[in-house]
C-alpha cells in the first residue's frame, strides 16, 4: 500500500500542479465483502476533499459490478459526491469501459480520468529505449569530440551541451540517446534532467567511439585562396597533418569550413573544377570545425577521422605519429 500511496500522490500532484495529501481512513464500516475489496481514504488536493476508493485486488474487476458496490458504499457515506477509484493496474479495455461509464479513476503513472479534478490525461506509452546506431550523427560526434578534448570535466545536461556546442537542446538530447544506446557514456538522472558523463578516460572513450564515428567531411570544393578571409582559413586535411607531423605540405592548401560559414560566402565565390595557381581545397564539414579548432588547425580527432580511409602510407604514418603525441586523460 505504501508504494501505491507514493505513486498516486506523486503522479496526481504532477498532473494537477498542486500538493496531494493522502488523508485519514474514511470512518465508515463496510460489509465484509466490500471491506475485502476496497479501502476508503480521504484525498486532499488544494482545498478540495475527495474519497479515494482503493481497489485491493483487481482480479475479476468489472466496471458494472463496481457500480453496484459504489451504490452500497454511498448509502453508508451520504455526503459522498466526489470520489475516485484508485488501482495499481487495469487492462486497457477495462479502463475504456470506466470512461464510458463516467467513473473517475487513477492508475498511477499510466492514466488519470477525473473530470471533477478538471483533468483527463490519456495513457502515456512507455518511451522506447533508444537503439544502438552503426554510425553516429554529426551532433553526437561533436559531443564526443568535445569530451575527448577535455570539455566535459563533469556531468552535462542537454541544455549545457546546447550552449557549448551551438546545437538545439533537442539535438543534444538525441545525441545523449545515441551515446547511451551505444554504451559510450554514463547517463543518469537528477529529477527530470538527464546527466551525461564519461568515467573511463579519453583514451578508452576514443577506442570505444572510433568504430562508430564518421569523417566530418561532407564534400570538398576548390576556390581561389585569396578570396577566403583569414579567419575562414582553418587548416585541415594534409595541410593540418603536415603541421603536426613530418609529412610534407601539399601543393594545394586544405581548409575546413562549417555549413553556416560556407553559406555566407557561397554566392560570392567561384567554384574551380581543377587545381590551378592560387587555388585551395575547402572541406565542407558536417559540424562546425571552429568549435574544436586550435591555433588555426582542426582538432586532431576530426583530422584523424577525415584521413583514416586514405591508403597513402605517408599519411597513415603521419596519423600514427600525430596520435602518439596526444596526452590522454
Amino acid at each position: 500500500m505504501e508504494t501505491l500511496v507514493h505513486e498516486f500522490t506523486a503522479y496526481v500532484s504532477g498532473m494537477a500542479g498542486q500538493a496531494v495529501v493522502w488523508g485519514d481512513p474514511v470512518p465508515v464500516e463496510l460489509p465484509q465483502y466490500l471491506a475485502q475489496r476496497y479501502v476508503l481514504r480521504e484525498i486532499i488536493i488544494g482545498r478540495r476533499r475527495f474519497v479515494g476508493i482503493v481497489l485491493i485486488e483487481n482480479v475479476d474487476f468489472r466496471p458494472a459490478l463496481f457500480e453496484k458496490h459504489l451504490r452500497q458504499i454511498m448509502t453508508r457515506i451520504p455526503n459522498l459526491e466526489v470520489y475516485c477509484l484508485i488501482v495499481r493496474d487495469l487492462p486497457g479495455y477495462v479502463r475504456r469501459r470506466l470512461i464510458e461509464r463516467k467513473i473517475p479513476f487513477v492508475v498511477p503513472g499510466r492514466q488519470l480520468y477525473w473530470p471533477d479534478l478538471g483533468l483527463a490525461v490519456q495513457a502515456k506509452k512507455a518511451k522506447r529505449a533508444p537503439l544502438p546506431v552503426r554510425v553516429l550523427s554529426p551532433s553526437t560526434q561533436a559531443v564526443l569530440i568535445y569530451a575527448l578534448k577535455g570539455g566535459m570535466i563533469d556531468t552535462a545536461t542537454p541544455k549545457i551541451l546546447s550552449q557549448k556546442l551551438r546545437y538545439t537542446t533537442m539535438s543534444m538530447s538525441r545525441a545523449i540517446d545515441e551515446i547511451e544506446a551505444n554504451k559510450l557514456g554514463l547517463v543518469t538522472r537528477r529529477g527530470r534532467e538527464r546527466l551525461l558523463s564519461f568515467m573511463e578516460g579519453t583514451r578508452t572513450l576514443w577506442d570505444k567511439a572510433k568504430p562508430f564515428m564518421q569523417t566530418p567531411v561532407r564534400t570538398k570544393v576548390r576556390v581561389r585562396e585569396s578570396l577566403l578571409a583569414p579567419e575562414l582559413r582553418i587548416e585541415a586535411g594534409e595541410t593540418a597533418l603536415a603541421g603536426l607531423s613530418m609529412l610534407a605540405f601539399p601543393e594545394e592548401p586544405v581548409y575546413a569550413m562549417g555549413r553556416r560559414a560556407w553559406k555566407g560566402i557561397a554566392d560570392k565565390i567561384e567554384i574551380i573544377p581543377v587545381q590551378d595557381d592560387g587555388t585551395c581545397l575547402v572541406e565542407l564539414w558536417r559540424y562546425d570545425p571552429v568549435l574544436f579548432s586550435k591555433e588555426g588547425k582542426v582538432d586532431v580527432f576530426s583530422l584523424y577521422l577525415s584521413l583514416r580511409e586514405d591508403d597513402d602510407e605517408r599519411i597513415e604514418a603521419a596519423l600514427e605519429e600525430m596520435m602518439e603525441k596526444i596526452e590522454w586523460s
